[in-house]
């Protein structure tokens, strides 16, 4: 008569639960979500409005000339600040602003479809 007791059970169990979420996960591509401008508004205003304002952003001579260069700006001051946002969170604000103010032509790792 075979005893496998309730712990020998469970451990097996669980070893084939981690073997197939590890098969499931591997088999599964990774999905990015486009950048969500409305939670980039409110981190910016958040983080940023205090400082900052439309003026900022409007003025003639912007050192941003593409979608590259306002992301780069929003990582820099970032950093700056300390805010230590994630890369989707910097994506957020930097659609946010996209949107908002520069018009500039949205990547599609960043906005999807969805080009703003």
């Amino acid at each position: 008569m075979l005893r496998w007791g309730w712990g020998r059970i469970a451990a097996r169990f669980a070893g084939w639960i981690a073997i197939g979420l590890g098969l499931l996960a591997c088999g599964m591509p990774a999905i990015a979500a486009p950048a969500d401008a409305a939670r980039g508004r409110a981190l910016y205003e958040t983080r940023c409005g205090g400082c900052h304002e439309r003026s900022v952003h409007a003025r003639g001579a912007r050192s941003a000339k593409s979608f590259a260069q306002v992301r780069a700006w929003v990582a820099h001051w970032d950093r700056q600040t300390g805010s230590l946002w994630r890369d989707d969170e910097i994506d957020a604000v930097t659609r946010y602003l996209n949107d908002r103010y520069y018009r500039f032509p949205c990547p599609g790792e960043v906005c999807g479809t969805d080009r703003g």
